[in-house]
């Protein structure tokens, strides 16, 4: 019965730990994601944009995920709009893929 009792309490712990492990990958991969594209926004948006995307010479983002969705600004970061110059030839397709995810998620 012992046997049984501690099998069962080692099981649960197995099948706690396994569950709780994938999150927390998950959530550094999140985080990996993130500080990628704040490197990327930092390195080519943010002199325009602002360092807290209030806005300068370009429009604020801190909400621009309201208002545009991940596709539109894919376009306008790879062909420009309203003065802002494209980044077609700078960024990859995967580096503007990164920064219109991280600023469409910018809803508050």
């Amino acid at each position: 019965m012992k046997a049984i009792k501690y099998l069962m309490i080692g099981s649960l712990f197995l099948l706690v730990t396994a569950c709780g492990s994938g999150a927390t990958e998950e959530q550094a991969e999140v985080a990996d994601a993130d500080k990628s594209a704040m490197k990327l926004y930092k390195n080519n948006c943010m002199s325009c944009h602002g360092n807290d995307l209030s806005g300068r010479v370009g429009p604020g983002l801190q909400q621009v995920g309201s208002k545009m969705t991940e596709e539109k600004l894919v376009e306008i970061i790879t062909v420009g709009a309203n003065g802002m110059p494209g980044y077609e030839n700078v960024l990859s397709a995967e580096e503007v893929g990164q920064l219109a995810k991280w600023l469409s998620e910018k809803k508050e």
